[in-house]
């Protein structure tokens, strides 16, 4: 509620004066923001520079910040090696350490005014009352749980309402470093995971923890920095790694933002502000924005070689976020503290999602639009504004918001709801139509075995069937009934030619782009417009070819009996449950939703499954293998089909440097004549 009223605050003027939105601010950085599809576009200026903190006052080099809920402001100095105490005006109110602190890396201060610091050089965290006094100190934990090789050099420090100390210290891979307001070892919480892998899940599958301790050695990177929020909550960042690079945890210490949340592996710090955004800063300088779930916001801020240019840094080293949304960010290098403040275009964004984290999605409707009449891409508000008229049971106008959105939870459920309003305005005559369709087939049977009046039909139907194209293409369904007996009919070349298997290749690939357009929205993650036809047909004929041709030449020295011309049909032939039913279980997907969809994914599951084992069977008795000379050959043969490419890389490789290095010579030449 707290956050609300601020967000309130703090956009008052742009609903007095919404036009002041789009005006234009002059800064030396872009703002970028995410569309649905994960693009990144510039956008309307997010937070504009609007001085230096602190300017009078000598800061050597800034490590931390942090402002407590008074709005003091504290900045851990390990030039000066203090920690200094200023008013939200920047005027000087304390200094602690002068005589105690050696590098102070971390700052935290309690609600009662206590100061927590991270003394990086003197291995330890000290604790100064608010008038300067050291009042504790916490050494190195005697705790025989701590681990009598771990290292304790304690980087950055914070506290949650209990009172327990979180510490981040280098090469502390452990975890946070946790301790009880009495100095008290109570263990590691939140330690960082590996991103998985192939190598880390057999490893998790053939391994015992203490295993998994002694014989894998590989260890996660040890956080960075940390930040406790309003509700307790802890958030850790994580650099040189993408994944879980930002973290939000939960009591146990498990993340619950998205793993891959960000593709930064460079960030130094983060923040979290009233309403519970988060805000990072990497080494480069970018600020990033994302709100509490994990999507991100805005992007902006940069890096400079020129001194105090505002707006820009060169060492930043921390950032902190006020009650009214000002940032301030920590510059190392230039020994002073950047303040950037929300425009009006973001604090009507802020008040929008104030209220939808508060729950008041209808009321968060006005602000959405706003938002979206300035940028009518910004992926986010097309999916908060699709929530607010699914409150309001708009369902179809909510569909196109989510998809916009690429929203595809939320699409999910409003089609669920227009389905289902569907089904209760028209079931009764669907039922109908299907009775009448079965009353009119059993009429025309019946008749036709009195009259014999579908004659002429069966007739042109024969003589269309004795055609040997369509003979030879109507094989196809004789395949999945009888694979091993339409094998022996397709080495004799009795119902298969290179023609009707060619026709059956092109086939595939046009199913294979309708499959592409035609899945429903929650199944596909393809964007449309950037499909190359030429592209998607030779991703299925390429492997399909080369599987052939590779799987000939290893059979001719493996004593296989299949011709070419039997691999060829066969391979295609063999594909027959894809050819059949790929195109009925793609137009299924779009009446869909997420509750169903494992009649979807497993539908296409054993269509594929079907393919292989009939193309398995092919290849077995086009060869006449046993079981197992088979199973080697299709191990050959994709071995093969590997070396085939990596072999027609390595050819591109030099021919692509042969040619730039005539196309350099030439110029070369040209030039000088």
């Amino acid at each position: 509620m707290r956050g609300f009223i601020t967000a309130v605050i703090c956009v008052w003027l742009t609903i007095l004066f919404p036009a002041l939105c789009s005006a234009s601010v002059s800064v030396p950085y872009p703002t970028e923001t995410l569309t649905a599809d994960g693009n990144v576009i510039e956008t309307q200026t997010a937070y504009t520079p609007i001085g230096l903190f602190a300017k009078g006052t000598e800061i050597i080099n800034p490590e931390d910040i942090y402002i407590d809920q008074q709005g003091h402001i504290y900045i851990a100095d390990s030039g000066t090696q203090t920690v200094m105490k200023f008013d939200e005006e920047g005027n000087e109110l304390a200094v602690y350490g002068e005589e105690e602190l050696n590098q102070p890396l971390g700052v935290y201060a309690e609600e009662n005014g206590d100061v927590y610091v991270a003394d990086y050089g003197n291995e330890k965290v000290v604790k100064f009352q608010e008038d300067g006094e050291l009042i504790d100190e916490f050494e190195r934990p005697e705790s025989p749980l701590f681990g009598a090789n771990a290292p304790y050099k304690p980087e950055k420090v914070s506290v949650d309402t209990r009172g327990n100390i979180y510490i981040i210290g280098e090469s502390a891979t452990n975890g946070i470093i946790q301790l009880s307001e009495d100095g008290t070892f109570l263990g590691y919480y939140g330690a960082n995971t590996l991103a998985p892998s192939v190598g880390t899940f057999v490893q998790d599958m053939i391994t015992t923890q203490r295993q998994e301790a002694n014989l894998f050695m590989k260890e996660p990177p040890a956080p960075g920095n940390i930040s406790i929020d309003d509700q307790g909550l802890v958030y850790t960042t994580t650099s040189g790694t993408t994944w879980e690079a930002i973290r939000k945890l939960n009591i146990e210490g498990g993340n619950i933002l998205p793993p891959a949340m960000t593709e930064e592996t460079n960030l130094v710090d983060l923040a979290v502000g009233s309403i519970g955004n988060i805000y990072t800063v990497g080494n480069d300088g970018m600020i990033y924005e994302y709100d509490s779930s994990g999507n991100q916001l805005f992007s902006f801020g940069g890096k400079t070689n020129e001194n105090n240019r505002l707006g820009l840094t060169t060492q930043p080293s921390s950032i902190e976020v006020d009650d009214v949304g000002r940032l301030y960010v920590t510059d190392r290098e230039q020994g002073n503290i950047q303040v950037y403040e929300p425009t009006e275009f973001t604090s009507v964004l802020h008040q929008g999602l104030a209220l939808f984290e508060e729950g008041y999605y209808i009321e968060s409707e006005e602000y959405w639009n706003e938002i979206l009449r300035l940028n009518s891409s910004f992926g986010l508000a097309h999916s908060a504004k699709g929530e607010a008229l699914y409150k309001q049971q708009e369902y179809d106008e909510a569909l196109e918001e989510f998809e916009l959105a690429n929203d595809k939870e939320g699409y999910s459920n409003a089609f669920w709801e227009i389905r289902y309003r569907w089904m209760e305005d028209n079931l009764a005559g669907a039922f109908m139509i299907i009775f009448a369709f079965f009353a009119v087939r059993y009429t025309v049977k019946f008749t036709d075995r009195k009259k014999n009046i579908l004659e002429p039909v069966r007739h042109t139907s024969r003589t269309i069937k004795r055609q040997k194209l369509v003979y030879e293409l109507l094989f196809l369904t004789r395949f999945i009934k009888r694979p091993i007996d339409s094998i022996y009919y397709l080495k004799n070349g009795e119902r298969a030619s290179i023609l009707s298997a060619s026709i059956l290749y092109l086939v595939l690939v046009v199913e294979y782009l309708l499959r592409i357009y035609w899945t429903g929205f929650l199944f596909t993650d393809r964007t449309l417009e950037n499909v190359n036809v030429f592209f998607e047909a030779g991703v299925v004929l390429l492997p399909l070819l080369l599987f052939i041709l590779v799987n000939y030449l290893i059979s001719t020295i493996t004593e296989g009996e299949g011709r070419f011309r039997d691999v060829y049909i066969g391979t295609i032939y063999s594909l027959a449950p894809i050819l059949l039913f790929i195109i009925p279980v793609t137009l299924i997907s779009n009446i869909l939703t997420f509750n169903e969809a494992f009649i979807y994914t497993f539908s296409m599951q054993v269509i594929i499954i079907w393919s292989m084992v009939i193309l398995f069977t092919t290849i077995k008795e086009v060869h006449d293998y046993s079981f197992w000379g088979t199973v080697r050959n299709f191990l050959v043969t994709l071995f093969g089909m590997f070396l085939t490419v990596l072999v027609f890389f390595v050819l591109y490789v030099l021919f692509d440097q042969l040619f730039d290095f005539v196309s350099s010579i030439m110029e070369e030449v040209m030039l000088r004549v």
